[in-house]
């Protein structure tokens, strides 16, 4: 794209096809909700509404708390994934956001001509009789640089001198004004910048836009929005009629969150339609005097104000034409290039999360919702956010007063928005707005302002590269990190920070309970930094080994440096590095002096130091790592006037390495260091392995969180300095000054050398240990997914009867969901072993009065009862308290009956070696284990149809 081309693009057509496609997935999602509460509420055609029959099967429990349900959802998450993969997916909601796509394609196509046919314009032929006004309308095309000509039409019964402009692709129309005639005459300047004014708006397509979102909101609201208020209406109405059943209390619980959703949405589309159709204005003003239009004709005075300044700003905001102060401001700094609002930032904050909310409702599979759900926002909103953000960039590098900022305003305005949208639509599924933990929700400001930070930022180091292809190739790269940096940003919300936020990361202490119980150790002695352990790591374990977003903290502080390495002299690159290796430095001393603290506390048997003592040693050594890393970030940002996020993370990775180096020395010398020893008191070579193998584990934990984390806290750092020099009144630099690039002279060859060895010193090993989280998922000492979740019981809350069927409701779910199938491939494999007992009956008896069975026969029937009880164990527990210990005990004694049959007939090589006679008794009291196991899971499942047989099936 040529200067001037990125002088005249506005960057909005992509936001317009965001605010589309919002609108289209919203009504998926509302139309298909309203189709489930009218079969499951109006008809009665459902007992568990369709899609929730995973969760009544694990127990989900809708009138619980907010906890309740995160910790059945987590304890039980593979058995739901596995539930969901096998249930059909619904496309009634696509299939009617596809119906209303289609009648706003009608609207679009026709609102033209109803809008001729209610104005009843005249073609401007008709009061031409000279040709004049033909011919210079004609003119005034050619030097709008418009490829068609459009029809001019006369509104005579329009007494303003202004014209409007309407259409559809190829066949747009002009109206013109009466009173813009009679102008013509007298102030013919005037009618030609009007007219200019209404070409400019065909030459960048506004009509296109402006109709279509016009067309899709109006068919949204009349065919989706307002038949699901009037549902959630009716649903409310029953409630207060006196109605007081399971069903209402099921159904209530987002009612009142749709409500406010479908407002938001209705305010979101309202407000950044308008914004973006006011933004067109200036770029249509802009254009027509660029066609020739003279600026003068733009001093029209302000209508008289009626209401006081705050709310004249808000109605403001509300107008789809800006004021004509802000009109001749702009014309009068055609060269000022403004940064991008607040407010744009805001409404794109709001639409990225009513987005990635919205795209769970479509028909896509269950088990992979969220995951589809995630990339489908990322790969809408990452253009809007790098358009919004790159042209005032780089409209700022092409002019001597071109000025951006940091990026660190428009990030909290993105955040904003998304807090306000996860607050908003979260609450559709929970009881309370706010989460019992709410200083968690401040973690949204900076999933918003570490990508607009870090790309603002890394795209003025792009725009000052040598060379075009070199520019796009790096703003293009900068734009993929970006998105990969968002993505990471809402992973982590969705899969750790909203359950932290509802105080699901270590409830009820249970993961200082899970050490409690594993291996020997004085596990009691550690309580206060297992609490600290089971505090942080479900901080850091929402991203944990995944490879995807190991790349991205690659690629978030290699580009910077490459970028860096890439500019002209001056960058202070050394300034920056030597801080990393202060950083590192520090590290080493946080190790050393963590080793010293903890070594009185080793226990005296070697076997327990690595248990209890070890888990806690290397838990503060990830601590220790990466507490350097986001200081070492934090006081770069702090004291860095200019790209000071590509400066703190370029800082990071020498931190990293330097405290990877040093967790491998602490572990693998350890027992020749004294006072710093960790385990062993003696000085061996083969120690090496362990050093590897500890390490290894701090590596995994923090190679992604360090990156992340670092970003975060030079945001922070940042802030801090910046309202410091504030409040000491220090004149501050201006940040965002972009001076536009000079000339880059030819690099000597020794800096070229210098650069790649650097980015080879740096980029090699941290580029190896992120291909290694593709292949290898560590842990701390412990099991971290095998929880035992305190259970909560939301249901004791309600009147018997409601919670009577609420119970026959989750076990009807239970059965129909796969409890009843994995009772009949138990059966049938056990009536396989029985049938093969009885066939062994029947054989003639040797000599010595025993019979000789088929033992590879035994070991395979036997193995497959096995395996088809481990298969009933991984379904959802039984939702019953009550019924679910006879169920659990059924199943471990098959278990381990069929296991001892196995072990009986062929003997495994490490285990007992039996005689003849004792393997016959073995195998005897194994089959008995079994069929008495058999018995107890029969007459336990006899139970459980018995609880939920009052639960009608669907449709009676």
């Amino acid at each position: 794209m040529t200067a001037a081309g990125l002088r005249s693009a506005t960057g909005t057509g992509p936001r317009f096809v965001l605010l589309i496609v919002l609108v289209t997935v919203s009504s998926t999602q509302a139309l298909g909700a309203a189709a489930v509460l009218v079969e499951t509420w109006v008809f009665r055609r459902h007992t568990v509404p369709p899609g929730w029959d995973c969760l009544y099967a694990a127990g989900f429990d809708p009138v619980g708390s907010d906890l309740e349900k995160v910790q059945v959802i987590a304890h039980q998450a593979a058995a739901l994934d596995k539930c969901a993969a096998t249930r059909p997916v619904s496309y009634q909601g696509a299939i009617a956001a596809l119906v209303l796509l289609a009648v706003a394609a009608l609207v679009y196509w026709w609102l033209p001509a109803l809008r001729d046919r209610r104005r009843r314009p005249v073609p401007v032929e008709a009061v031409d009789p000279d040709g004049t006004l033909t011919a210079e309308l004609a003119d005034l095309c050619a030097r709008s640089g418009i490829r068609s000509r459009p029809r001019f039409h006369v509104d005579a019964a329009r007494l303003t001198s202004g014209a409007a402009v309407h259409g559809r692709t190829g066949r747009y129309t002009v109206l013109l004004h009466g009173g813009l005639l009679v102008r013509r005459g007298t102030d013919p300047e005037r009618f030609r910048a009007v007219v200019l004014h209404e070409l400019a708006h065909i030459h960048h397509r506004d009509v296109d836009y402006a109709y279509a979102t016009t067309a899709l909101w109006r068919v949204y609201v009349l065919l989706a929005l307002l038949p699901s208020l009037a549902l959630d209406g009716l649903l409310l109405a029953d409630a207060l009629s006196g109605a007081d059943s399971l069903r209402w209390r099921v159904f209530s619980r987002g009612t009142v969150a749709d409500v406010v959703v479908g407002l938001l949405l209705a305010g979101l589309v309202h407000l950044a339609r308008a914004d973006l159709l006011r933004r067109r204005e200036l770029q249509a003003d802009l254009r027509a005097v660029a066609c020739g239009a003279h600026p003068d004709t733009w001093d029209a005075a302000e209508p008289p104000r009626t209401v006081r300044p705050p709310l004249h700003r808000f109605l403001a905001a509300l107008r789809t034409h800006p004021g004509w102060a802000e009109r001749r401001r702009t014309l009068a700094d055609a060269d000022r290039v403004p940064g991008v609002g607040s407010l744009e930032m805001f409404l794109a904050g709001v639409a990225t999360w009513l987005l990635y909310d919205s795209a769970a409702s479509l028909p896509l599979p269950l088990s992979k919702t969220w995951e589809y759900s995630l990339w489908t926002t990322v790969v809408l909103v990452t253009p809007v956010l790098c358009l919004s953000l790159g042209l005032p960039i780089v409209r700022a590098a092409l002019t001597a007063r071109g000025r951006a900022g940091s990026g660190a305003r428009a990030g909290l305005w993105l955040g904003c928005g998304l807090l306000l949208g996860a607050v908003t639509t979260e609450g559709r599924s929970r009881l309370a707005w706010v989460p019992p933990q709410p200083e968690y929700l401040v973690a949204l400001l900076f999933i918003g302002a570490v990508p607009v930070v870090w790309f603002s930022q890394c795209l003025r180091l792009a725009v000052g590269l040598p060379g075009r292809r070199r520019r796009w190739t790096a703003a293009a790269l900068c734009a993929l990190v970006t998105g990969l940096l968002l993505a990471a940003g809402l992973q982590w919300w969705q899969l750790g920070g909203s359950r932290i936020a509802l105080g699901a990361g270590d409830p009820g202490g249970a993961i200082s309970a899970l050490y409690d119980r594993r291996g020997p150790g004085l596990w009691q002695d550690y309580r206060f930094d297992l609490s600290a352990l089971s505090f942080g790591m479900p901080l850091l374990t929402p991203l944990f080994g995944d490879a995807l977003f190991g790349v991205a903290a690659l690629l978030a502080w290699l580009v910077p440096l490459v970028l860096v390495l890439l500019q002209r002299p001056g960058f202070r690159l050394r300034r920056t590095l030597g801080a990393g290796l202060a950083g590192g430095l520090l590290s080493w001393a946080g190790l050393a002096l963590m080793a010293y603290v903890l070594y009185p506390q080793r226990p005296a048997g070697l076997q327990e130091r690595t248990a209890a003592y070890l888990a806690v040693h290397l838990w503060w050594s990830v601590v220790t790592v990466l507490a350097a890393c986001l200081l070492t970030a934090g006081l770069v940002a702090a004291f860095s006037r200019r790209h000071w996020l590509p400066r703190a993370l370029v800082a990071v990775p020498v931190v990293q390495l330097l405290g990877y180096a040093g967790a491998f020395a602490l572990y693998s010398a350890d027992g020749c260091l004294g006072p710093f020893n960790t385990v062993v008191d003696r000085c061996r070579r083969s120690h090496l392995q362990a050093g590897f193998d500890n390490s290894r584990a701090v590596v995994m934990v923090t190679l992604v969180d360090a990156v992340l984390g670092a970003a975060c806290a030079a945001v922070v750092g940042a802030g801090t300095a910046r309202a410091v020099r504030r409040l000491r009144r220090r004149p501050a630099e201006p940040v965002g000054t972009d001076a536009p690039p000079g000339p880059v002279g030819p690099v000597r060859r020794r800096r070229r050398l210098a650069a790649a060895g650097t980015v080879l010193v740096l980029a090699s090993p941290l580029a190896a240990l992120t291909a290694g989280t593709a292949w290898y998922t560590p842990t701390l000492p412990g099991d971290l997914t095998a929880v035992p979740w305190p259970t909560a019981r939301g249901q004791d809350q309600l009147p018997p009867d409601q919670a009577a069927e609420l119970r026959r409701t989750q076990l009807y779910a239970w059965m129909t969901g796969g409890g009843t199938s994995a009772v009949r491939e138990i059966d049938t494999a056990t009536m396989a072993l029985a049938a093969e007992i009885t066939k062994a009956g029947t054989e003639t008896p040797k000599a010595n009065g025993k019979v000789s069975v088929d033992e590879q026969a035994f070991h395979r029937l036997c193995g497959a009862v096995g395996d088809r009880v481990v298969e009933a164990q991984r379904y959802f527990s039984v939702p019953d308290p009550e019924l679910r210990t006879a169920w659990s005990d059924a199943l471990a004694r098959m278990r381990k009956g069929a296991q001892e049959c196995q072990d009986a007939m062929v003997p495994p090589a490490d285990g007992p070696q039996h005689t003849d006679e004792e393997r016959a008794r073995l195998f005897t009291a194994s089959l008995h284990e079994v069929t008495d196991g058999y018995g107890n899971l029969a007459s336990g499942f006899k139970a459980i149809a018995a609880a939920a047989a009052a639960t009608p099936a669907p449709g009676e």
